[in-house]
């Protein structure tokens, strides 16, 4: 059956309008399929992204009970006429870790001279570990063996040689000591110092290490984030580690590893946001977290809408993507800032700012309902990083966990409480 030529008519200047619809609506699927696949494709940005601060006290403390076991050495005083003055102990009393040149952190080793239990001078070894850094395994390892302090000269500090002399001088009874002046025991006390640091030394440090492996043996694992570079420094008071990850993030500010106002007695790492939104898209890329959700902003494996999320550093620095790529093609983008709080030992993120902020087609959702789950979920995946990074020290596992948490406009700042990790339980036979 042929039209009428009135409906053909009548029709006629709807065409116009009906092809740029259907033009309009291609061509906003153009662009929302173009910047879903720019969004998926942004490269590696120069870092570094990551900063961790470990104090030397911390990893100090940690070395100490290992020095226990090591031997001691006697060494007769030496004669002061017809006073029989006894003899020492020296052992390696204490390792403490220091700053050092770039690339480098420094050990001091101190050995102590002991008479009854009481300290009475103590020598030092001021060493230099050159770590070993593998980007690759996202580790860092800082040995310090016996072979390392044989090439070491000891030192003594000038208060360690008059507090030498004062000992000595102790032990002159008092009927002896209109016999013996003062003068006379400190020209003592610092001839037999000088031989002890001098010629006598190589046959005590041999004494001393014989028998031993590591004095330090610290390795830091930084968890699963993709590295290509770590650097060391040496701070004021924390061991720092700066590390670089193949990741779309941009750089940590400069400054140190350790924030403001943290607490100097914790580890503490710095996150460029921009990582923690890469991590949370690496997250979704894997299945760990939904990536596809429906318009009321719930995961949905069916879902139209499939998510994304970056860090922008400014106001409402998180932002969430979605792009819906078929059918109603759209593209939105909201904003929002993280606040984190500690409430009953575990750490709450609220997004109350949460803003739709971009629209691209005509698809319209409530912001607060993504914030709720993604925006969430991304602050989760960041905190389980920190959470994963782990240290070993002499043969002994410890593990990190969140004790604080802050949120600035370009970064996110975790403070992490080290403690010893359980022993696999034995079985009996």
């Amino acid at each position: 059956m042929l039209s009428r030529p009135g409906a053909v008519l009548v029709l006629a200047p709807l065409f116009p309008l009906l092809l740029a619809s259907a033009g309009c609506a291609s061509s906003v699927c153009t662009r929302v399929r173009s910047d879903r696949d720019a969004f998926t494709r942004r490269a590696a940005a120069p870092g570094p992204h990551l900063a961790l601060a470990v104090p030397y006290a911390t990893l100090s403390q940690s070395v100490q009970r290992s020095l226990t076991r090591l031997p001691q050495v006697r060494l007769p005083l030496p004669d002061l006429g017809p006073v029989d003055l006894g003899s020492l102990a020296v052992a390696i009393r204490s390792v403490a870790f220091r700053p050092a040149p770039a690339g480098s952190v420094g050990a001091r080793v101190s050995v102590a001279l002991t008479n009854g239990g009481k300290q009475v001078a103590a020598l030092d070894l001021d060493a230099v570990i050159a770590p070993r850094l593998d980007p690759r395994a996202g580790s860092v390892r800082l040995q310090l063996g016996a072979e390392d302090l044989r090439e070491v000269r000891p030192s003594l500090p000038p208060a360690e040689r008059k507090r030498f002399a004062e000992f000595l001088l102790s032990l002159v009874p008092g009927a002896a000591r209109g016999l013996v002046g003062r003068e006379q025991v400190e020209a003592l006390a610092d001839g037999f110092l000088k031989e002890v640091v001098g010629g006598r030394w190589p046959q005590i440090r041999d004494q001393l290490l014989q028998g031993t492996g590591d004095l330090v043996d610290v390795e830091i694992d930084l968890g699963d984030v993709p590295l290509t570079k770590i650097e060391l420094k040496s701070g004021a008071a924390d061991l720092e580690l700066w590390a670089h990850a193949a990741l779309p993030a941009a750089a940590l500010s400069a400054g140190t590893a350790r924030p403001a106002g943290s607490d100097a007695r914790l580890v503490a790492l710095r996150m460029s946001g921009g990582v923690a939104a890469a991590l949370a898209n690496r997250a979704m890329a894997s299945g760990q977290i939904p990536d596809r959700y429906n318009r009321d902003g719930a995961p949905d494996p069916r879902g139209e809408l499939v998510a994304g999320v970056d860090w922008r550093a400014g106001e409402r620095p998180l932002k969430v993507h979605a792009w819906s790529t078929e059918g109603t093609c759209a593209r939105l983008t909201f904003g929002g800032t993280p606040q984190v709080a500690a409430r009953g030992g575990q750490l709450a993120v609220d997004v109350g700012d949460g803003t739709l902020e971009e629209v691209t087609g005509s698809l319209r959702v409530r912001a607060a309902v993504w914030f709720s789950g993604l925006g969430r979920q991304t602050f989760s995946v960041s905190e389980s990083v920190a959470d994963a990074i782990e240290f070993e020290i002499l043969g002994v596992d410890y593990r990190a966990s969140v004790v604080a948490a802050a949120v600035s406009r370009s970064e996110l700042e975790f403070s992490l409480a080290l403690a010893e990790a359980p022993q696999p339980a034995t079985r009996r036979p």
